[in-house]
């Protein structure tokens, strides 16, 4: 099985040279293309990579898929999922995300003030 935690975004100097590469448009396309995909996952699925992503496209899907999961991570909008990649990168799962009612923000507290 193969590895591609090497594909892994470490900054963000992948955009320029993504963007330069393919142009705008084309990047943007494929972007938004993925961010589909991920939105569109049902929780507790599984995307592979390895077997639906073409080896060329490797390195740029998965980065967007890490620009994806940071931005749902700095989101301050509370969402019912979440996205990460099992440990070798060759697949993206949703998770459902559950909250307690102890640990939300409109709870009504006796000794709230």
């Amino acid at each position: 099985m193969p590895d591609y935690t090497k594909h892994i975004m470490q900054n963000w100097d992948w955009c320029n040279t993504y963007r330069s590469l393919l142009g705008k448009k084309a990047f943007n396309n494929y972007v938004n293309g993925v961010y589909e995909l991920l939105l569109s996952m049902k929780p507790d699925s599984y995307y592979s990579i390895e077997k639906n992503v073409k080896p060329e496209n490797i390195d740029l899907f998965i980065k967007i898929c890490c620009m994806f999961i940071q931005e749902q991570f700095m989101s301050d909008r509370q969402r019912d999922f979440s996205h990460s990649f099992n440990a070798d990168c060759t697949q993206i799962q949703c998770t459902r995300l559950y909250y307690s009612r102890e640990n939300s923000n409109n709870h009504n507290d006796k000794n709230d003030v």
